[in-house]
């Protein structure tokens, strides 16, 4: 399938990306708000992060590393998780609460510190693209576990396994240009967020 028959295929998923959009908002309000309920498992993830900083700080030519990191990490990411949406849809809905969680805790952080401004230039210029190329992703995953959920019960007659199958197959198909929208889009945020992210909370 081409990308125009993908965009026409949005119009199908408004449910989906509002969904997979509150799911990732409510996340940002528990990182926000909630912090201390959730602190050992978000630092967590943040020391992660720090480790990785460290690492790559310490590479030769460490701007191309940190751009190669971030783009295949986030790339490969998107793209798995459309497809471990096949469990009925958990891993995206986790995926997009523990993503907004950590960007509602370091909002947090920031906001308590003073220092608000920095967060903002830190994560708007690339998050205005990757946010929603993740949403985008964690909705097909959703979709993809209400095609198998739905399936399971239709497995029962020829008629609903005949159905499931033409299902399943338009969305396979849909998956080619997906992946296609979702790494070129990953690709400009990963290089505004290893070049014009460093240059702005720099000044």
């Amino acid at each position: 399938m081409t990308l125009k028959a993908l965009f026409a295929h949005f119009k199908e998923m408004n449910n989906y990306f509002i969904a997979a959009a509150l799911v990732f908002a409510a996340g940002v309000v528990l990182g926000f708000g909630y912090s201390d309920r959730f602190e050992a498992v978000l630092q967590s993830q943040i020391e992660g992060l720090r480790e990785l900083a460290r690492s790559i700080q310490a590479k030769d030519h460490s701007m191309l590393w940190l751009f190669g990191f971030i783009f295949l990490n986030n790339a490969l990411k998107s793209i798995l998780i459309i497809f471990a949406g096949m469990f009925f849809g958990l891993l995206p809905i986790g995926f997009l609460l523990i993503n907004g969680m950590v960007i509602g805790y370091l909002a947090e952080l920031q906001a308590e510190a003073g220092l608000m401004g920095l967060f903002l230039k830190g994560i708007l210029p690339h998050g205005i693209i990757e946010i929603p190329a993740i949403i985008l992703a964690c909705a097909y995953g959703i979709k993809f576990g209400t095609i198998m959920g739905k399936g399971l019960l239709r497995l029962l007659s020829s008629r609903g396994r005949s159905v499931f199958a033409a299902d399943l197959e338009r969305f396979i198909k849909l998956t080619v240009p997906l992946v296609g929208l979702l790494v070129v889009s990953l690709l400009v945020a990963a290089i505004i967020e290893s070049t014009i992210t460093p240059w702005l909370i720099q000044m």
